[in-house]
């Protein structure tokens, strides 16, 4: 079977892990590369337009600075909002190089609290108000993330975007063992 090379939009910690855990699961031979890429859009993206459009940028970035990828895999943490209020979610898109085809995948949806709402704009980091907040520091942020913190270390930042990677990849792929 032929080794895919598969590129991580990010360098993001969570988002490599999330990555190495799902892919692992639908090819024997694949290597991982990660790349800083930049998503022209907020730090912290509202709605799902914003976030599949800040994940197709991080793919058209990742090509331009490495065109010998099988797989691009780019995610974005969001906040989409409803009459029931804010939630925290994240997008995965993937661009199968082989087929020219996008793949599309979201996670499950954590509510925010309106007082941490109350308190974000679109130039601040979601992590960072959050943190404040709750009371934890850098480092718990960065195990965790937002979600983490939300849930009690219940539902992680890898966790999400473990979730919308799944969703994505597997509308095309099979699972090994399935």
């Amino acid at each position: 079977m032929q080794n895919k090379k598969i590129i991580v939009c990010s360098r993001n910690k969570a988002k490599n892990d999330a990555v190495n855990a799902v892919v692992r699961e639908y090819f024997n031979n694949f290597e991982i590369k990660s790349l800083e890429t930049n998503s022209g859009v907020s730090e912290t993206p509202v709605g799902d337009d914003e976030g599949i459009k800040g994940c197709l940028n991080r793919i058209d970035d990742a090509i331009n600075q490495d065109q010998y990828g099988d797989l691009y895999i780019a995610m974005e943490g969001i906040l989409t909002k409803s009459e029931y209020g804010t939630f925290l979610c994240g997008w995965t898109v993937i661009y199968d190089v082989a087929s020219k085809e996008y793949l599309y995948g979201c996670s499950a949806k954590v509510k925010l609290p309106d007082e941490i709402i109350a308190n974000i704009n679109k130039s601040q980091r979601l992590s960072d108000v959050v943190a404040k907040f709750v009371g934890n520091t850098d480092d718990e942020v960065s195990k965790i993330g937002t979600n983490g913190l939300l849930t009690n270390g219940s539902y992680t930042r890898t966790d999400e975007f473990i979730d919308s990677i799944v969703c994505a990849i597997s509308s095309k792929f099979k699972k090994l063992n399935f």
